[in-house]
């Protein structure tokens, strides 16, 4: 029997990634987006995630677009897996956690007061093992948030190549960071994947950076046909 299930989605490399595996394992999926009502939230990405519809269109996905206007967030989430639940028949979600218990079990306990299974195909991956991963699996990935000590404006929009997944994990090394940003030391945005119809170009953008953390702002961007389409 396929699975029915709903991702939360970011629009970052963790959550694509994880669409990518269950989706190559057959099963049904619907993406599920929250946009937190301020860019403090500890639970949900905030930068650029109206851009997300652009990444549901190249993948082909029914998307929902959650904008909680209060400070719970988890209720507003529930609300809508709820209703999801009743119309499309989902037995569970997928989430892109890496090693956040604060997260993980938040959403576990969320899924279990509306009998939902949760999933999370990277959970307590070795970040480096991760990070191989996400480089074979053809994502283009851009940086659109930094806060930790070794990131600096600089790296705000900066496409993760081999050569930048290098100096990262060099500057991971030195100051401590957790590689894949999961402890909010970065966020990122997916430009293209193998599984994408067309690719996301960014046409115009713009920096913000206050102290020691900023992130890129996506103005504008639209779904561009890819090479040989």
């Amino acid at each position: 029997m396929t699975l029915r299930v709903a991702v939360l989605f970011s629009g970052g490399k963790d959550s694509l990634y994880s669409a990518w595996v269950v989706l190559h394992q057959g099963w049904n999926v619907s993406l599920v987006t929250v946009k937190p009502s301020s860019a403090d939230s500890r639970m949900f990405h905030h930068p650029n995630i109206e851009w997300t519809r652009l990444q549901a269109q190249a993948m082909g996905l029914s998307h929902e677009f959650v904008e909680s206007t209060s400070k719970n967030e988890m209720a507003d989430l529930r609300y809508a897996l709820a209703a999801l639940k009743s119309r499309q028949q989902i037995s569970g979600i997928v989430t892109g956690a890496v090693a956040s218990d604060y997260q993980k079990t938040r959403f576990d306990n969320m899924c279990d007061s509306i009998a939902l299974k949760t999933y999370a195909p990277l959970w307590h991956k070795n970040p480096k093992l991760l990070v191989e991963d996400l480089k074979k699996s053809g994502l283009r990935i851009v940086l659109t948030a930094v806060a930790a000590n070794g990131l600096d404006e600089s790296w705000l929009g900066r496409e993760l190549t081999e050569q930048q997944w290098s100096r990262l994990e060099a500057v991971s090394r030195i100051h401590g960071l957790h590689l894949t940003g999961e402890g909010g030391e970065y966020e990122s945005f997916v430009l293209d994947a193998p599984y994408f119809s067309k690719t996301i170009e960014i046409e115009k953008s713009r920096k913000e950076w206050h102290g020691d953390s900023g992130r890129m702002v996506i103005e504008e961007a639209s779904l561009r046909d890819k090479p040989g389409n």
